[in-house]
């Protein structure tokens, strides 16, 4: 009785370990691949947030970074785009903390005058059906912020109707689009008062990081089209 325990308890430490290593090797396998994915995600939607004719550098190569926690945890970069040289808009990366399911990782694209040009959301694990609105794939909602005029001195638009400002929610999903309107007004009152130093800081992008990923991403496109 005692053997077959033993033999039984040890067959069970055996198979954990296994699993164990089975989920290792397939998280290290593929962490390279989801980072990758990652960023060209993100290089595709700063084209959609801030369009071409505002900008003639290379908006993904342009960026500082931060740790202010306006923009939610962790750091946040935020992409520069210049016309000439000349300051014209910011990409900013935030987090809202407080989604329904967690962090909802977001990018909002504002000019120089405080004009929202567009927000995507990136990433985020909000419910099927019912959070996952905040998505352009799912729902138009969030192109409600474009063309929108911010002010810090007029910040009660900057809430769902049911807390008295002007964005819709959600039927029986409430708390997701609350934290997305708290967080894009959170990044535009960060950027009203940073705006400057923001363009003047030192560049912190990978460019040639960026630049493989950018080539790599097109040679997928390309071998697409081919197929």
């Amino acid at each position: 009785m005692k053997d077959s325990l033993v033999k039984n308890g040890a067959m069970l430490g055996a198979f954990a370990i296994v699993t164990t290593a089975l989920i290792a090797v397939t998280f290290f396998g593929t962490k390279d691949t989801i980072e990758e994915q990652k960023k060209r995600k993100l290089l595709s939607v700063l084209n959609e947030v801030v369009p071409n004719n505002l900008h003639t550098n290379a908006l993904y190569a342009d960026c500082t970074v931060t740790d202010s926690k306006s923009l939610g945890p962790g750091q946040h970069a935020i992409y520069r785009a210049r016309l000439d040289n000349s300051p014209s808009a910011l990409v900013v990366q935030a987090t809202a903390p407080d989604g329904y399911s967690g962090n909802i990782d977001m990018v909002i694209g504002v000019n120089t005058q405080l004009e929202v040009l567009g927000v995507r959301v990136v990433e985020h694990k909000e419910t099927p059906g019912l959070g996952d609105k905040v998505e352009l794939a799912i729902s138009d909602w969030i192109t409600s912020f474009a063309g929108k005029d911010f002010s810090s001195d007029n910040l009660a638009p900057w809430q769902v109707k049911k807390d008295g400002g002007e964005f819709d929610q959600f039927t029986g999903a409430t708390i997701t689009p609350r934290a997305v309107v708290s967080a894009v007004k959170n990044a535009l009152l960060y950027v009203e008062t940073n705006q400057q130093a923001l363009f003047d800081a030192a560049n912190a992008c990978d460019t040639a990081d960026v630049q493989a990923v950018k080539s790599q991403a097109a040679d997928h496109q390309t071998s697409e089209e081919q197929i």
